[in-house]
């Protein structure tokens, strides 16, 4: 069962902001659990950045059309790696996972980015980033893709927040904004609560679409997936879990 970080959204129509806040501790510890049992847990630089990653594009979610997903894919050029992170606005579900081995790098960090509403085409960028903090990273790819201003901040333990740009915002005063100041700004109380959206750790495969992908990759060329064994393991690739897969599967 999926544990549910609660993102509280609110408006400010004083300074034309809207602000994102939640606890994503129950997301993180899913997030912990699924790692422990599919993958390995991360540690070091990739959890942080996972925890980052997984929280911001929580927050982002709630802040989208519900019928749009977005997928993230940071590059990173030194140390080698690779942090995945995907949302679900529609079904408010984040998922993730990191890659240390087979990176292929360039000369600097860059962001991979497909977003996808239900009754139109992907779109596609890449963005080259600097550092290693998820957050800057997201307020990167607002500037450079979203053509928007959009600050997060980390507020302690498991709690982070999203302060996203409105029409008439004063752009440099959300540039430089605090996250001491940003804690203030819900002490006015003109700052209206819209709604509050669950968030959870969660993905959407399934042994068929798992199934439906390999069918579409390699019917007639089952020995080239399964090397003359009856079964082999397939991994999903956003969240890793694994699913047995046998060649009657394909027929």
């Amino acid at each position: 069962m999926a544990h549910e970080a609660q993102v509280a959204r609110y408006i400010s129509r004083k300074k034309n902001i809207l602000i994102a806040r939640a606890d994503f501790f129950p997301v993180f510890g899913d997030y912990q659990r699924h790692s422990r049992r599919w993958l390995e847990e991360p540690d070091g630089l990739a959890f942080v950045m996972m925890k980052q990653g997984l929280a911001s594009a929580g927050l982002h979610l709630t802040c989208r059309p519900r019928d749009e997903n977005a997928a993230w894919t940071l590059n990173l050029s030194e140390p080698p790696l690779n942090i995945f992170i995907t949302a679900d606005a529609g079904e408010g579900k984040v998922v993730g996972r990191h890659f240390t081995e087979q990176v292929k790098t360039v000369d600097h960090s860059r962001l991979f980015v497909q977003t996808v509403r239900r009754t139109g085409e992907p779109h596609l960028s890449s963005i080259p980033v600097k550092g290693f903090d998820l957050l800057g990273i997201f307020e990167q790819y607002y500037e450079q893709s979203e053509q928007a201003t959009a600050r997060f901040f980390e507020l302690g333990s498991d709690e982070f927040m999203m302060l996203m740009a409105l029409p008439e915002v004063d752009d440099p005063w959300l540039k430089a904004i605090s996250k001491e100041e940003s804690l203030r700004l819900l002490d006015d109380p003109e700052v209206q609560l819209i709604e509050t959206r669950p968030v959870i750790f969660g993905c959407t495969c399934n042994r068929e679409r798992i199934v439906g992908v390999l069918r579409a990759m390699f019917q007639g060329k089952e020995d080239e997936l399964f090397c003359g064994k009856p079964e082999t393991e397939a991994r999903c690739p956003r969240c890793g879990r694994a699913y047995s897969i046998s060649c009657a599967d394909l027929v």
